[in-house]
């Protein structure tokens, strides 16, 4: 490149406006504006109601194709970057073909539906001299990466344990609202969906990073032992908990459900020799030690942290050595999610079930009785709930 010459801003294209995707459009978009790339491609496989945003994007020179094989085959060798903000189903198919049209990969999380597709599509981005960034988006937050650092150089000793607990109440119209939601197999691929594997995948995914033995691992899970609950009418469970041991004997407590009735936003606890970490989403992150605080900093919302993330995987198409969560780390989540449903049958869920209102939901949400005070004791016990 000759001296004062523009520099070239990365073209990215879009598989899919709808749903999730338009939380990634929106993102794309905000880096438009702010000159760092061209959002040149997109897949919209329903015109009619993304009427708006078609008018949109052909005002802005994007150009629209109703597949993503169309996409990929028109747009190989031209994109620098794809988004695939996709069910699980679709995320190694798309990805791996992107990977072959030489586009580098954001996908969203969770990585994949089995170990063995994420393999794949580890291997795929090595061979095509491409990366894949998968959207765990907490991993992006620098709060999350200071942390990890403060851990790996033993801030609060040697780290014990990691729990995580959250409750997000969802109606019955939540597990319908696509043909994946709480299925274990979609589109013939394993989906395992779950508040594990979807909602709450980010904190669980997070907590695994946190209890890896160097900044660039997460902890391998042995000894998986879980409780599987059914409240709604679903293929897999809608209430989970699950204990642990990482390879380097870090216990591990991760647990979620949305059959409840009250919500109880995600808090991970990591337990050190000398003290420990606490890290409330879209609140604070507190670090104490020998008994008093000695670091706080507050957490931005969702919508902050995805910005994060959007910045750290446009930056990696300039400066290779930027962090983005790589298949190798998000690897560990869907290994323990494959593991997870290997060790425990899904039962129905202990107690009465029946619809309650909750004044922030319009539906009424099918909750069994007491299972926030089965989860919440059993976090704080470090043990699997009881159904008696």
């Amino acid at each position: 490149m000759s001296p004062g010459e523009p520099v070239r801003r990365p073209r990215v294209g879009i598989i899919g406006i709808s749903g999730y995707g338009r939380i990634h459009l929106q993102l794309a978009r905000e880096w438009v504006a702010r000159g760092e790339i061209d959002l040149a491609a997109a897949v919209v496989i329903n015109p009619e109601e993304e009427s708006e945003n078609v008018r949109l994007l052909r005002a802005a020179d994007c150009r629209l194709y109703g597949t993503y094989g169309e996409m990929l085959r028109g747009e190989e060798g031209r994109l620098d970057l794809c988004l695939i903000p996709t069910g699980i189903a679709w995320h190694s198919r798309m990805t791996l073909a992107a990977l072959q049209a030489g586009m580098n990969v954001l996908v969203e999380k969770p990585l994949s539906g089995s170990v063995a597709e994420g393999r794949a599509m580890a291997a795929a981005a090595v061979a095509a001299k491409r990366f894949v960034a998968v959207g765990f988006q907490d991993l992006y937050e620098p709060v999350a990466r200071e942390l990890k650092e403060r851990l790996v150089a033993g801030a609060i000793g040697r780290v014990r344990s990691v729990r995580f607990l959250g409750l997000w109440p969802r109606p019955p119209s939540y597990f319908s609202r696509n043909g994946w939601a709480g299925r274990l197999v979609a589109e013939g691929v394993p989906v395992l969906d779950s508040p594990l594997n979807n909602a709450f995948a980010h904190f669980v995914n997070l907590g695994l990073f946190l209890a890896g033995p160097s900044f660039a691992e997460s902890g391998a899970a042995r000894e998986v032992e879980a409780v599987l609950w059914r409240t709604n009418a679903i293929e897999s469970f809608d209430t989970g908990v699950v204990r642990a041991v990482t390879d380097a004997g870090v216990r591990l407590w991760f647990g979620a459900s949305h059959a409840c009735a009250a919500n109880r936003e995600p808090e991970i606890v990591v337990e050190g020799d000398r003290g420990r970490a606490v890290w409330r989403h879209e609140r604070d992150c507190v670090l104490e030690c020998d008994g008093r605080v000695v670091h706080r900093r507050p957490l931005p919302l969702t919508s902050e942290t995805r910005r994060s993330m959007m910045k750290d995987v446009v930056d990696r198409l300039h400066r290779p050595e930027t962090f983005v969560c790589e298949p190798d780390l998000a690897l560990h989540h869907t290994a323990l999610i494959e593991r997870v449903h290997e060790v425990a049958p899904i039962q129905a869920a202990p107690g009465a079930a029946g619809l309650q209102s909750i004044p922030a939901i319009r539906e009424p949400i099918l909750c069994s009785r007491d299972i926030e005070a089965r989860l919440f004791r059993a976090f704080v016990e470090d043990q699997l709930p009881s159904a008696h």
